[in-house]
């Protein structure tokens, strides 16, 4: 962990040590947490490939089930 300085008005401050306080939480965590929902987090290689095989279909099959060749890929007719 990183220590950082972070500047804001007095009145900003107050209301985010009551936010933070309201929450159960230190103002370092109140404010980490704000800061990942705004940037968001890394993904795991397991979410991503979640969220690839859960958008929309690849039609890559032909009729009878069978992937097309690379001749047939690459034919420009």
């Amino acid at each position: 962990m990183k220590n950082v300085t972070v500047t804001m008005s007095e009145a900003l401050l107050q209301r985010a040590r009551v936010a933070a306080a309201r929450d159960g939480k230190s103002l370092s965590k109140f404010v980490a947490e704000a800061v990942e929902q705004r940037v968001g987090r890394p993904m795991t290689q397991r979410e991503a490939l979640d969220i690839f095989l859960a958008g929309p279909p690849l039609h890559v099959l032909d009729e009878n089930g069978k992937t097309p060749t690379t001749a047939q890929l690459y034919d420009d007719e």
